[in-house]
């Protein structure tokens, strides 16, 4: 039995895994924050959900996905 080739790119870019990972950080925070304010575990899974998303979304914006060319 022959197996299939492995891929070799990676699942994930350098940069999504860093804003997945920052974005779960900053809801994590953000929804412990919640809860610690208004003791709803719904209103702490509401927030951690906003906050995720929109920090996805504003670190999608700020961090560049272009290569720097020193023209070499």
């Amino acid at each position: 039995m022959n197996r299939p080739a492995r891929s070799t790119s990676p699942l994930l870019t350098v940069r999504a895994a860093l804003i997945f990972g920052l974005s779960l950080i900053f809801g994590a925070a953000a929804g412990a924050l919640t809860y610690w304010a208004t003791r709803s575990a719904a209103g702490a899974f509401l927030g951690t959900g906003a906050a995720t998303g929109g920090t996805i979304g504003l670190l999608n914006q700020i961090i560049s996905d272009t290569t720097i060319d020193n023209g070499d």
